[in-house]
């Protein structure tokens, strides 16, 4: 049975804590909760750190703003390291710079970059950045992907956007999730993060995601997905299909418990179509038509009456007489 356990922490320098102890105190808390390395402020006076970290039975989510700082795993710490991690830095605020293996990631907010924890690292962030940081074993990644280490796009920063944004997006919200949801779905959720890494690693190198078509990853791909792009009109299987990087067939049996894809995004379209509705009861229907996607009116209408028993003017009808009924 998978385990999770979530601990929070703030650590604020004031008159009773000097700047030195407080930032003292962060190095054991980024030590315990990432890897073990030497932490230093980059600026005088005042210095804060917030961090949330989830500990899974071999992987970690973690959460972390802070004052400026400069943080250092040295060859030494590397060489008491009792296990080799892939470290993964999803940028949200701020930026921060990271030297490893004759490289430095530039990386500002709204990137990713990789690590190798059996590699001493350099690092610099700038006041109040925050990151999502994933730390899981490097064998098991490495197994994953089908990849060697040498192999690893290692301190190289990607933007987060189109399928590594979906990725970035998954350990977000995971990370976010409150510890009683974690720790119920400790299982699954552990085993879908070496799945995602390296589908980061291979998306990152070019190369094809190897998720299991039926895992979760997959659905949390499609959904997400389809939540940026159900309102374009010109969205085909085809295109959700590729930017997934599935088959049509994958696709299909992923959303096959749910109607199918095009079933899927009409039903996204007519939830889209209902709160415009509601927000402006005088703006025309093609205007809501074309906003919520549909290709023409006549589609909209169809797909309308399909999921709601209701036209678009019956629904509106509806509200009109709640809202006088109040």
């Amino acid at each position: 049975m998978g385990n999770a356990a979530t601990a929070s922490a703030e650590v604020c320098s004031t008159s009773d804590v000097s700047a030195r102890q407080a930032f003292e105190q962060w190095e054991s808390i980024v030590a315990d909760a990432v890897v073990p390395s030497s932490i230093e402020p980059l600026a005088k006076g005042h210095w804060h750190g917030r961090i949330t970290s989830t500990q899974f039975d071999r992987s970690s989510l973690t959460l972390m703003t802070s004052s400026a700082l400069r943080l250092t795993r040295t060859k030494r710490q590397v060489e008491q390291a009792t296990g080799e991690f892939l470290l993964v830095n999803i940028v949200v605020e701020g930026a921060n710079w990271t030297e490893q293996n004759g490289r430095t990631a530039d990386s500002p907010a709204g990137s990713i970059a990789f690590f190798d924890s059996a590699r001493p690292i350099e690092s610099r962030t700038t006041e109040n950045s925050s990151s999502t940081i994933v730390r899981a074993p490097m064998t098991l990644v490495l197994e994953h992907a089908g990849l060697i280490r040498d192999e690893l796009p290692i301190a190289t920063p990607m933007p987060t956007t189109g399928a590594l944004g979906v990725v970035a997006g998954f350990f977000r919200g995971l990370a976010e999730l409150p510890s009683d949801e974690t720790d119920k779905a400790a299982n699954i959720l552990e085993s879908e993060i070496a799945g995602m890494l390296s589908s980061a690693v291979l998306l990152a190198t070019g190369q094809s995601s190897p998720a299991p078509s039926d895992s979760l990853y997959t659905r949390q791909q499609v959904l997400s997905y389809l939540r940026k792009r159900y309102t374009d009109p010109e969205l085909t299987v085809d295109e959700v299909a590729h930017a997934c990087l599935v088959s049509r067939r994958t696709l299909y049996r992923v959303c096959e418990d749910i109607g199918g894809p095009a079933a899927l995004v009409r039903r996204m379209r007519v939830e889209h179509a209902r709160r415009l509705l509601r927000a402006d009861p005088t703006r025309p229907l093609s205007a809501i038509a074309a906003a919520s996607g549909f290709a023409t009116d006549r589609h909209f209408y169809r797909a309308f009456r399909e999921e709601t028993g209701l036209t678009p003017g019956q629904f509106r009808v509806q509200l009109d007489a709640g809202t006088r009924g109040r």
